[in-house]
């Protein structure tokens, strides 16, 4: 396959009804081009880890399959292009059909749990706020990843994921509950006066659903997700604000 590296790496979280559980960026197409030249690798798409054997044996078939005789990996990436990959591993990136060893991260016994390690050694469990907006980035992430794989809606789908899970982090700052989707909007609104803190344009209630109002072209993709960085920004900076 040539000096090219397209092994999942950094090992993230992803955010379920039942939990959290680890999760593996799948990173293709870097590798040494030779004259001393090299190419960064692109994020495709985070899947649950305990998947990453399966992402590994599906990338192999697809290119003994399809490559051509004497190819590089590297160049069959660039041949066939991100969004090709994206597709390819897209459906492991499901959590619709989770099992129950799919919380518990490799080389351990117990269930998955988001931390934040301090040096090699020491590690400290972060509070829930801190931890949602976290997971707000992580979706962020995401909503760029689909964006860049010509995949709108689903990065229209985690840039609304990164909204409301921001907007229930703040809430739960404030000791406020946060049952549902549609609860969090509504109280949001209440809560934060749009002009207090945040620059939206409308109500955040008609912010997050322009995504029902709107097809999921390719510039009401970029629009809706340049907006929930924003939001997410505007909240860590809010946060701090909170802190000092």
């Amino acid at each position: 396959m040539g000096n090219t590296r397209w092994l999942p790496l950094d090992s993230i979280a992803i955010k379920v009804k039942k939990g959290i559980l680890p999760a593996t960026q799948i990173l293709l197409g870097g590798g040494v081009i030779g004259d001393g030249a090299g190419r960064v690798s692109d994020k495709i798409v985070k899947i649950p880890s305990k998947r990453a054997p399966l992402a590994l044996k599906t990338i192999l078939n697809d290119y003994e399959a399809h490559a051509n005789e004497g190819e590089y990996h590297i160049d069959y990436y660039q041949r066939q292009g991100k969004p090709y990959f994206y597709e390819l591993l897209k459906s492991l990136a499901s959590t619709d059909n989770l099992v129950d060893s799919d919380f518990i991260d490799w080389g351990h016994d117990e269930t998955f749990k988001t931390e934040i390690g301090v040096g090699e050694c020491a590690g400290v469990t972060i509070d829930l706020v801190s931890t949602l907006l976290l997971e707000s980035e992580e979706r962020l992430a995401s909503g760029t990843e689909a964006f860049e794989a010509d995949a709108y809606s689903d990065s229209i789908y985690h840039s609304y994921s990164a909204l409301v899970n921001t907007a229930k982090a703040l809430l739960v700052s404030e000791g406020l509950k946060t049952n549902t989707q549609a609860g969090i909007i509504k109280d949001f609104d209440e809560k934060y006066p749009q002009a207090a803190h945040f620059n939206l344009e409308n109500s955040f209630q008609e912010t997050v659903y322009a995504m029902n109002e709107n097809a999921p072209t390719k510039d009401f993709a970029q629009s809706y997700l340049t907006l929930a960085v924003k939001f997410v920004k505007d909240a860590f900076a809010l946060r701090e604000k909170n802190n000092d």
